[in-house]
């Protein structure tokens, strides 16, 4: 890690990029056999040529690597890590020391990339000389590559100098998109690597984290990848349970953690002591407010929780009135109305199901291509 900065918080300076950067494009695979060669062609038909793909397998017990190698053995500018199962963070650690581009890019070994998307980072990496940190849209598609819906998976992006924020919301930086769409100046993951090997789920999570705490973000709005749903993660996507709402709240602590330590070691104590706690971030609130209905705890305890939602300044930003959502939300309902609409919003109810078959009776949007 370089030496800590003064303690006023700054985004880092970033040296020029060169005419041509070469982009690093990292992939932990386990088990993917059926998704990863699409994977590696979205990679390969990108229409900007100055790339190498590290691709690091975390132990498959399928034939991903027998995939993987009859593209090394066709193209110079892939590598593949081979190693035991150890989970995401480490794979990336392993793909990260082979790097060597200007610019890092992850990508999920079930995603895909529109064939624009590396020219496009490129351009905006150098329309925003300040920023280490480029994002753009996604669209949703599930196991057979059909789109799951048709709207981007974000309504609008995260941009700019956004580390006051995120000391002042417990963290947080909204709208952020997945791991496929996060790209990186190199002088940026320096600073982050290697991750924490303990992060075994939302590795990505700590990746976007991190970097807006030491530089600005650019962001292109534009569709430029494709987040794959299927299997535990499309399932996650359709209903949320108290234990996935508890699982995600421990991989969020650690986040916490790591940005405390982060801001420690890079700023010190001035700047990292201005780090608040997880209850002045509104997702957290949130989920804490749902698992207080859904573990049916005391009325003093899921009173407290609701309160402390209602009340927090991004509210009404984030539950907008015409959302449903904020019906939820908004008064502390009696159990059997607030279990029905949560099963209609969050769950398997009919309504949900209807939005669902009403959307995949829209025509292919004309954005979507590659």
């Amino acid at each position: 890690m370089q030496q800590s900065q003064t303690e006023k918080l700054k985004p880092v300076q970033l040296s020029p990029l060169p005419e041509t950067p070469t982009v690093s494009v990292l992939i932990s695979n386990y088990n993917y056999a059926r998704y990863i060669g699409e994977t590696i062609e979205s990679v390969l038909c990108q229409t900007y040529p100055h790339f190498e793909i590290i691709v690091c397998d975390d132990g498959s017990t399928d034939n991903s690597c027998e995939i993987i190698e009859t593209y090394v053995q066709k193209d110079n500018r892939i590598k593949l890590i081979r190693k035991k199962n150890a989970g995401v963070a480490i794979a990336l650690n392993r793909a990260y020391e082979q790097s060597k581009g200007e610019i890092v890019c992850i990508l999920d070994a079930d995603d895909l990339w529109i064939n624009n998307k590396l020219q496009k980072v490129i351009e905006a990496f150098k329309c925003n000389p300040k920023s280490g940190f480029v994002i753009h849209n996604v669209v949703e598609i599930d196991g057979q590559g059909n789109y799951v819906k048709l709207a981007p998976k974000l309504e609008r992006l995260a941009s700019g100098w956004m580390a006051p924020y995120a000391l002042a919301n417990g963290g947080l930086v909204k709208h952020i998109p997945p791991a496929s769409a996060l790209c990186l100046r190199r002088e940026i993951t320096n600073l982050i690597f290697p991750l924490n090997p303990a992060m075994v789920r939302n590795t990505d999570s700590l990746i976007y984290r991190l970097a807006p705490l030491i530089t600005e973000i650019a962001a292109i709005e534009e569709i430029l990848s494709k987040f794959r749903l299927h299997g535990a993660n499309a399932t996650s996507a359709k209903t949320i349970t108290p234990d996935l709402i508890e699982r995600g709240q421990v991989s969020a602590k650690l986040v916490h953690e790591e940005q405390k330590k982060f801001l420690q070691d890079f700023y010190g104590s001035e700047i990292a002591d201005q780090l608040t706690d997880q209850h002045q971030n509104i997702i957290f609130c949130h989920e804490c407010y749902l698992l207080s209905r859904l573990k049916k705890e005391s009325k003093a305890a899921r009173a407290k929780a609701h309160q402390r939602l209602i009340t927090h300044p991004e509210f009404n930003t984030t539950f907008s009135w015409y959302k449903p959502h904020r019906w939820l939300v908004q008064y502390d309902l009696p159990d059997v109305l607030f279990t029905f609409l949560f099963q209609q919003i969050y769950g398997q109810g009919h309504l949900k199901r209807l939005g669902k078959w009403l959307l995949r009776k829209k025509p292919n949007a004309s954005f979507v291509h590659g």
